[in-house]
């Protein structure tokens, strides 16, 4: 049986559900429990789980590390919502704002613990290459996000300099989660390198969508009012584009207050398009994922498994706007 990655998630899903019901409802471990049951795509551990079936007919030998990389990514959610000051977290009320920020930090720090608990608890042939591979991917997120709040205290952020924080805080745990199914698969050096390559491609052409679909969506279909990265002055690559191609004028407007909220939105997203920014985002998100189906067709293995991630890949594009 080949997993589809609805079957993949549904696995994630219940192998969540038996991970936090396994701990008491205390002090530190609600907010876990709390934070995993308002949901979320599980798409990274899903990609362990689909990855890991390229190369073996036992795609239940990799559970443990999708649910450790899941946990991992929700620990980061959770402090990241600290740092940012975020009062929601997918339409709820973050765990910093309804316990306390002693509270979330600390059980953010248990869920690290658990992520490394979750790696060991199925010993796999090449266990020092795969801790080795999630200890350097978990310190680049670190990193990207150091680089992410670095941003807002500066005003002379490049494009490339984005392209590398959305790379490191969202790009690497992607191709990680690819190249640890195929790890503890025992593939080849070469096919782990090119799913890798996958992941990161992949990584890169979602948030350039998410970009995309935060100024350009439908409200009704992405599931949250448009222009939120426009009024928080957040530097995406569409704000770092239309900095560097506005007139004088437009510039000091741009960086100048607005009469409305809606003023604000409705002329910025005028001058992207008018700048023709909106289809230049939307073409190299597509040029990563095209890069994205290049490495994975290089990849060992048989091409009817490889077909549920190249379906992840094209969902990336065709996301509702």
């Amino acid at each position: 049986m080949t997993l589809s990655i609805t079957q993949a998630q549904n696995w994630i899903e219940e192998d969540l559900q038996n991970f936090y019901q396994s701990y008491p409802s205390t002090p530190l471990f609600e907010p876990i429990q709390y934070l995993l049951r308002i949901g979320g795509k599980r798409m990274r551990p899903a990609l362990v789980l689909l990855s890991h079936q390229l190369f073996s007919d036992t795609p239940e030998k990799a559970r443990e590390a999708a649910l450790a990389i899941e946990v991992f990514h929700n620990f980061t959610l959770m402090h990241d919502d600290i740092m940012d000051k975020a009062p929601l977290r997918r339409g709820q009320i973050t765990v910093h704002e309804r316990y306390n920020t002693n509270t979330a930090i600390l059980s953010g720090d248990a869920m690290m613990i658990q992520a490394y608990q979750l790696l060991m608890k199925r010993p796999c042939k090449n266990q020092h290459a795969l801790i080795e591979l999630f200890n350097q991917k978990a310190l680049e997120v670190c990193i990207g996000q150091e680089l992410d709040m670095s941003f807002e205290s500066r005003n002379d952020v490049s494009v490339e300099e984005y392209l590398e924080m959305i790379r490191l805080k969202t790009a690497v745990l992607v191709g990680c989660a690819l190249q640890m199914g195929a790890i503890i698969a025992d593939a080849s050096p070469e096919s782990q390198r090119h799913l890798y390559a996958c992941g990161e491609e992949m990584g890169l052409a979602f948030q350039l969508m998410d970009d995309y679909l935060d100024a350009f969506g439908n409200p009704e279909t992405v599931g949250k009012q448009t222009g939120g990265d426009i009024l928080a002055d957040k530097k995406t690559y569409l704000y770092l584009q239309l900095l560097s191609r506005a007139s004088q004028d437009e510039k000091r407007k741009l960086q100048g207050p607005f009469s409305t909220p809606e003023e604000k939105v409705g002329t910025i997203k005028e001058w992207m398009r008018y700048y023709s920014i909106d289809e230049e985002i939307k073409a190299l998100a597509d040029q990563y994922s095209q890069s994205a189906i290049e490495h994975l067709n290089a990849v060992d293995g048989h091409n009817e498994k490889k077909q549920p991630l190249i379906h992840v890949v094209q969902q990336l594009l065709h996301r509702q706007a």
